[in-house]
């Protein structure tokens, strides 16, 4: 446990048993997803729907971005409805006046309490009852089922058809167009084909089992929908391995001393110098960092304009959601937050490289250039297709150049495509300077940080890949389960993965831990990560139409993912002894103040807040509810957000000439960091945190179908939240425009260019 080879071998079987449960588990999935049936018939034989009307309904879905508007199956966007849940309980509603009409020749709501409870209890148990006969790859409708699947079908013309009552959304956003992957007929009426097959799924039992093929989700009585026996008791079980988990973790991590050791030179360290000399490709790297910003301030006003939707149909009076609808400013709102992050640590990954290997390799400022350019192609090419396709102006190929039609996939298929050719160039890039620093035999110790440096550079387009397996006809499941490796495994896992070593080269690049006890500090906190987050990610399939399987693998190894994410905050505590011990002259804390929230929030919004929505018993009802907003904003700005700005502070540093960081401009950063944080924690906890509480308690008492109405956010108690939102909307807007105009102005101070540099010494006790 000493040695590296040792650690480098746990983890790589960590990482092969990881990926082959994954995938294994993967295939169960797929078999024993919910059938997508050739046609569904009436009891007379006579054709209902067709398996190209429903794909086509999916296709609408998604060129639409619904998805970005309200959820299917509970994922996607939490203003709108969920999609499945409101139409599982029309369609119910269908059935139940179905029933009246037949047996007492009166209307539903007529009927006395005795009268409606008999009519339930039969449509219940006639929903339940599986009709799929797979021989014939044919689904069955009672003459009931089909007067509710006419009453959805007329529920959802109303909605989408010259009068919509959602706050955000433009009249007849959708057209009739037949477009790729589209069928010939009504699009509203397919599109509600394809919400009916969610509804049927989520209520009617497995074949051989007494639960549904979501595991009963969502929760609705009178579906017969309540949450499973297995769900309770993988809940228990989870929180237990937790305990068990804490202590062995405890364990190995004390008996072993996985900390980061300070150098001998750290008490007494003199003036530290940032005046060295930059090469081209160095200096062509402080254009990146305005682009990150700029980003970063357009994506909060789309996060506070979608705020004013959930008040008011429009933006005070004036009615933009017909040029940017919730829909539209949620997908970029999202894919912003994406592009920004990603572009501070291509970055700061262009500046690193020459600073390794000394000299600036041939051609790189050419690279550079490209990147730069490619990066703006496609961040103002998806963007602008998007917008197209939500508004209906981009029909044909709407797929590859327009909105994708999944959360966090929302880019065309040709933007993603280029997305991953620029981070194939960014890779090159990289090469062209670790792979000669890493030959470099002097040090052992110095190749096997910069080569776990690259490996975890090289996951991030790797993973990405999985977004290609994704078409616009795919099976819903088989869609969700590779969009999660893009949202869990690349967002949440490698991501984290390469912050996590990241942070680990920059301490040592700046002379404040050894390299032994980082390297060896790295190797036990990615077998941990790695480990428990591979699996992990599986309690995001508890609901998806995949088999129970995942209610153990992730129930369990969810409850273990947040031990790592919380043992970082000792990490963190370490940053805030150097922020705090350090000399007056120390040039980096700005970047250490930002690790330090950087690590808080990893255990506040990625662990605590993960922790309290991953177990199944709590899944069950809060999945798709502000809480797991809540969790998003909490790690994805909290963690990635922070850490970018912390990397791009300490690059900047670097790239400026000394005299810019004056102590009033070090003073605007630490004021910055701290509107950031207070924002973000006025966010999480004065908004989301009690709105999700609220649709938690209205869920149990009502259903979860009537907390995702829209009429939850019209209370005075959820619209007085809402209201006061602006408040840390405005603390945090402040905190990006003070380190917004530290960039702008740094780019006035950049060094002048040289073709040689000083080699980092990594020899260091």
């Amino acid at each position: 446990m000493t040695s590296y080879k040792k650690l480098n071998k746990i983890l790589l079987w960590v990482l092969v048993v990881a990926f082959s449960i994954l995938l294994a588990g993967g295939l169960v999935i797929f078999k024993n997803e919910a059938p997508r049936p050739s046609k569904i018939v009436n009891e007379q034989g006579t054709t209902v729907v067709t398996k190209q009307q429903l794909l086509s309904g999916q296709a609408v879905y998604e060129k639409y971005g619904l998805t970005d508007y309200g959820t299917y199956l509970g994922n996607g966007t939490y203003f709108g409805p969920d999609y499945t849940a409101q139409s599982l309980h029309i369609y119910l509603k269908g059935m139940d006046q179905y029933y009246a009409q037949k047996k007492y020749d009166k209307n539903f709501k007529e009927l006395n309490t005795d009268q409606k409870s008999g009519i339930k209890g039969i449509v219940q148990k006639e929903i339940r009852t599986n009709r799929y006969n797979k021989d014939k790859d044919q689904l069955t409708l009672t003459t009931a089922q089909v007067a509710g699947l006419k009453h959805l079908t007329s529920y959802y013309r109303s909605v989408f058809r010259n009068n919509p009552k959602e706050a955000g959304m433009p009249e007849n956003l959708i057209k009739n167009n037949t477009d790729d992957f589209m069928h010939n007929g009504d699009k509203i009426d397919q599109l509600t084909y394809f919400f009916f097959w969610g509804a049927w799924m989520s209520s009617t039992n497995r074949p051989g089992q007494m639960y549904s093929y979501t595991n009963n989700w969502p929760y609705d009585l009178d579906a017969g929908n309540v949450m499973t026996s297995d769900a309770m008791l993988w809940t228990a079980l989870s929180v237990t391995l937790f305990v068990a988990g804490v202590g062995i973790i405890i364990y190995f991590y004390k008996k072993y001393a996985f900390d980061m050791e300070y150098t001998e030179s750290f008490r007494d360290m003199g003036e530290i110098k940032t005046d060295e000399p930059i090469t081209s490709s160095q200096r062509k790297a402080a254009k990146y960092f305005l682009i990150v910003m700029l980003m970063f301030l357009v994506q909060i006003m789309l996060g506070e304009l979608m705020s004013h939707y959930y008040v008011e149909q429009g933006f005070f009076g004036l009615p933009l959601q017909n040029l940017w609808p919730f829909n539209l400013a949620k997908t970029w709102h999202l894919q912003l937050a994406i592009f920004w992050i990603a572009t501070a640590w291509l970055a700061t990954g262009i500046y690193i490289a020459p600073r390794a290997l000394g000299r600036e390799p041939k051609h790189q400022g050419l690279l550079v250039d490209i990147l730069f350019w490619a990066l703006i192609v496609v961040v103002g090419g998806s963007m602008l297709g998007e917008w197209g396709s939500v508004l209906g102006i981009i029909n044909d190929k709407w797929w590859l150049f327009g909105h994708f039609g999944w959360e966090y996939v929302e880019m065309g298929k040709f933007w993603q495509i280029l997305f991953i050719i620029g981070m194939v160039i960014w890779i090159v890039i990289l090469l062209r300077g670790f792979l000669p620093a890493i030959k470099v035999k002097k040090n052992a110790d110095r190749s096997r940080l910069l080569t776990l440096l690259l490996c975890g550079s090289i996951a991030i387009p790797l993973i990405y890949l999985a977004s290609l397996f994704i078409l616009p006809n795919s099976h819903v499941t088989f869609a969700d389960y590779w969009r999660w490796w893009i949202v869990h495994l690349w967002v949440e896992g490698i991501f984290e993965s390469f912050a996590v070593i990241l942070i680990g080269y920059l301490l040592v690049d700046m002379k404040l831990t050894t390299i032994k006890s980082t390297i060896r500090a790295l190797y036990f906190q990615l077998i941990l990560l790695l480990g428990t987050g591979v699996i992990g990610m599986g309690h995001h399939y508890f609901w998806e139409g995949d088999h129970s399987i995942w209610l153990a693998l992730g129930a369990c190894f969810s409850a273990l993912e947040v031990i790592p994410l919380c043992l970082l905050v000792w990490e963190a505590y370490t940053h805030y002894r150097v922020y705090k011990e350090s000399k007056k002259d120390f040039p980096y804390k700005g970047t250490f103040m930002f690790l330090v929230s950087t690590g808080l929030w990893n255990a506040i919004g990625a662990g605590a807040l993960g922790w309290l929505i991953n177990a199944p018993a709590i899944n069950y009802f809060e999945h798709g509810t502000q809480w797991t907003s809540a969790h998003a904003h909490g790690s994805m700005a909290g963690v990635y957000g922070f850490f970018s700005i912390a990397i791009m502070l300490f690059a900047l540093r670097h790239l400026t000439k000394t005299d810019f960081w004056t102590q009033k401009v070090e003073k605007w950063v630490k004021w910055a960091c701290a509107a950031l944080n207070v924002g973000l924690a006025g966010m999480v906890f004065v908004t989301l945190m009690p709105l999700g509480y609220l649709q938690l308690k209205d869920g149990l008492e009502h259903g979860y179908w009537h907390s995702r109405l829209a009429s939850f956010y019209q209370t005075p108690l959820t619209r007085g939240l809402t209201i006061a939102r602006s408040v840390p909307d405005i603390i945090f807007t402040i905190g990006v425009v003070i380190i917004l105009v530290i960039v702008i102005r740094s780019l006035f101070h950049l060094k002048k260019a040289s073709n040689k540099l000083d080699p980092i010494d990594y020899d260091i006790k």
